[in-house]
């Protein structure tokens, strides 16, 4: 029989694609008892929950139909030649949630099989939400809702945002569903190592970002260094790096290659777990990368 082991997805635009991935590799060796989501981690974690296959979810994303869901902003979407309409709609509500409603129909939180939890961020009380009821559709709509490519969304008083904004990978709400074993999957970008001095680049500047990858880059570079401190305060008992360094944070065309980059990552993970140092070593390098670029020194390292 299957350990039981409940799941904890962070957020990260194009690269929490990789969730799809890791799920499949981790329901191979577990019976996920829940999940808590934030961002892209609630919206293929929902489908989860729902009864959707990893493989299920990872066809809904390379479809055309249903893409929007996945890939709010329509970024890079050359390849699937979405109607000009749907360009239009970019910061339409509705059309958004009719996406997700034929997606999910009426299913409600409290009515699913597997316990499901979606972080969102009301900017009306300034506070991180836990949706663990209601429908689907709005808690997978809020917790997703990343400012300049989805508008907020308006739900019971609420004006919800992305829940990354305060918990990007959400393991401080692990009790919130069953489990005696947590798996957290982070895909956000990596700590800097440690400031430099000024000095000539290493490689060439791309000079040529669109005000939208400005700012979405930046939510996530900052939201990479949260999670791991959320981490470092609440250790799962298995993390898992999904990031893909060789994938940009709008590559949303490239389903599949998330896909794959996922379930190795996961896969090599589970395979390690039975060393007995794996976990410490990991959380001891993590510490570490944090402790050194928090420390103030004034012997900053030349570029």
């Amino acid at each position: 029989m299957k350990k039981e082991a409940r799941l904890i997805l962070g957020g990260g635009a194009a690269y929490g694609l990789a969730h799809i991935g890791a799920i499949e590799a981790i329901r191979a060796e577990f019976r996920i008892s829940g999940i808590v989501g934030t961002s892209m981690g609630a919206i293929i974690g929902g489908l989860y929950a729902l009864g959707k296959t990893p493989r299920e979810i990872l066809a809904l994303a390379l479809d055309s139909k249903s893409a929007l869901v996945f890939n709010p902003g329509l970024v890079n979407y050359q390849p699937l030649k979405l109607s000009l309409d749907l360009i239009k709609s970019l910061h339409n509500k509705n059309k958004i949630m009719d996406v997700f409603a034929k997606l999910i129909g009426d299913a409600r939180i409290e009515a699913l099989d597997l316990p499901f939890v979606a972080v969102a961020y009301d900017l009306n009380l300034r506070q991180t939400i836990l949706i663990d009821k209601g429908p689907l559709t709005g808690a997978m709509r809020a917790s997703s809702s990343l400012p300049l490519l989805f508008s907020p969304h308006e739900m019971n008083g609420h004006l919800f945002v992305d829940g990354g904004i305060e918990h990007p990978l959400p393991v401080a709400f692990k009790d919130l569903v069953p489990g005696n074993f947590t798996i957290a999957v982070n895909v956000l970008p990596p700590v800097s190592r440690e400031a430099v001095r000024i000095g000539k680049p290493a490689k060439e500047m791309d000079s040529d970002l669109r005000a939208h990858e400005v700012v979405i880059q930046s939510i996530l570079q900052n939201q990479g260094f949260v999670a791991i401190q959320a981490m470092l305060q609440n250790p799962p008992d298995l993390f898992i790096d999904a990031h893909n360094p060789g994938k940009n944070m709008f590559d949303l065309a490239d389903v599949e290659d998330f896909y794959d980059f996922g379930y190795q990552a996961a896969k090599e993970s589970l395979a390690r777990m039975a060393e007995p140092s794996f976990m410490n070593q990991l959380l001891n390098r993590y510490q570490g990368r944090i402790s050194r670029f928090m420390k103030r020194s004034h012997s900053v390292p030349e570029d």
